[in-house]
């Protein structure tokens, strides 16, 4: 994403539908805080009430007609506003300028996103890598329980905004490709694509998008607490098609191998959400908050309110409780017999882009599962070959390639300037 500081009064940005000083409803647009692949923010000041807000308005149309965006934007806007949550960043109204361009009105943050947390320090430790994903599952469960499910959760949609007394409050931006039970013919996104940002998406929702329920946010929270604990996503690759084959029939880097001290709960609970058969992973974003909270902080864990409406009271819950809601755990955890750690070296800038980028993923046949499944049958009939004794002659024709996993160190700062008041960011 292009970041800008405050320009001068009355400079328009490039691409930008509005200039510094322009009155948008109530409100003088003062600075552009951001600029996305499809949106722009503006930080605005009620001409009366003196409040500042964030103002997004549709800029781009690159995942559909512009007016599939257009109604993309405004569920956005509709989505974000009916979810009673702490942890969602209010939407307080929504317009249209006179050029045809809609906008929202939204809360204005301070602060950064999960994402640049990450570049910047690497993993973080258990308590602080929960609370952020804590009040994450506690928005998400809001949002489920009105049939919303957000399809887009990454490190880039958590805000870390900063309050009044110095903490920090995780808030869930961008429901921009979010997607409402019941909506019928009314549905915005194709059967033929698939919305969403590669590392984070699980499987059904490349293969078979229209059939994505709430247990897809769940994998990609399940992916953010992976890469938030051991500083590496876990599924990355040089290209889309390599990190959507990884997603689908890879399994990511055992944890303990990247980061030793992991708790076993806390490792069983990432890969349960991250288990491809999603009758599998945890039933709901309570559960999984239920899971977790052993780790986190008091205040944060006492302050979930959507979570304990559905599961009851946390306040009980310990680490020692935890640990029984994994069963028999050392034979997942224990990592693969010959394995080696994934080599400690710098992934270049633009290939952790390319895993970070949202896309529209077009076209996915079952061509790519039948060649992987034919794979998959070459490899049985090898080992059986093995088992019966036939060890020279696997071993001639097959050599198994072991795709290693670079770790990720905090990749260098976006050479873009940063504003000069932080805020509300697109994604």
């Amino acid at each position: 994403m292009a970041q800008y500081g405050t320009p001068a009064y009355g400079m328009q940005p490039y691409g930008s539908p509005i200039n510094i000083g322009d009155i948008v409803d109530k409100y003088r647009v003062e600075r552009v805080l951001g600029v996305g692949a499809m949106g722009l923010v503006a930080a605005g000041r009620h001409t009366t009430l003196d409040q500042v807000v964030a103002i997004k308005f549709l800029i781009e149309h690159k995942f559909g007609t512009p007016e599939e965006s257009i109604q993309r934007f405004l569920a956005e806007a509709r989505a974000a506003a009916k979810i009673e949550s702490d942890y969602v960043c209010r939407v307080s109204d929504v317009g249209m300028l006179s050029s045809g361009i809609p906008f929202m009105i939204m809360e204005y943050l301070e602060g950064n996103d999960l994402e640049e947390e990450i570049m910047n320090r690497g993993p973080l430790d258990f308590g602080e890598a929960c609370d952020y994903v804590l009040q994450a599952l506690d928005a998400i469960a809001a949002a489920h329980s009105l049939g919303v499910v957000h399809r887009d959760l990454k490190p880039a949609n958590l805000f870390l905004a900063r309050r009044p007394d110095g903490s920090r409050r995780v808030k869930v931006l961008d429901f921009g490709i979010s997607k409402a039970d019941g909506v019928g013919k009314q549905r915005i996104t194709r059967e033929t694509r698939s919305l969403g940002t590669p590392a984070y998406m699980p499987p059904e929702q490349v293969r078979e998008p229209m059939t994505v329920d709430h247990r897809a946010d769940l994998w990609a929270l399940g992916a953010i607490l992976y890469e938030v604990i051991t500083g590496q996503m876990a599924f990355v690759g040089n290209t889309v098609k390599e990190v959507l084959d990884r997603v689908m029939f890879e399994e990511p880097c055992p944890m303990p191998q990247l980061r030793p001290d992991v708790p076993p709960q806390l490792v069983y609970a990432v890969q349960r959400a991250l288990t491809r058969d999603r009758d599998q992973r945890w039933p709901s974003a309570a559960m999984f908050a239920r899971a977790i909270s052993p780790f986190g902080s008091v205040g944060v864990v006492g302050a979930l309110a959507n979570v304990q409406r559905e599961v009851g009271s946390l306040s009980r819950i310990s680490a020692v409780s935890a640990v029984r809601l994994a069963p028999a755990l050392a034979p997942a955890l224990a990592p693969p017999s010959g394995t080696q750690p994934p080599p400690s070296s710098r992934r270049p800038q633009d290939v952790y882009e390319q895993n970070r980028r949202h896309i529209v993923v077009q076209g996915w046949t079952a061509q790519q599962s039948r060649k992987r499944q034919e794979r998959g049958i070459l490899l049985g009939v090898v080992a059986a070959l093995f088992l019966a004794g036939a060890v020279a002659v696997a071993l001639y024709f097959f050599v198994p390639i072991k795709v290693q996993r670079p770790l990720r160190s905090s990749p260098p700062r976006s050479v873009h300037p940063a504003p000069n008041s932080s805020g509300l960011a697109p994604r």
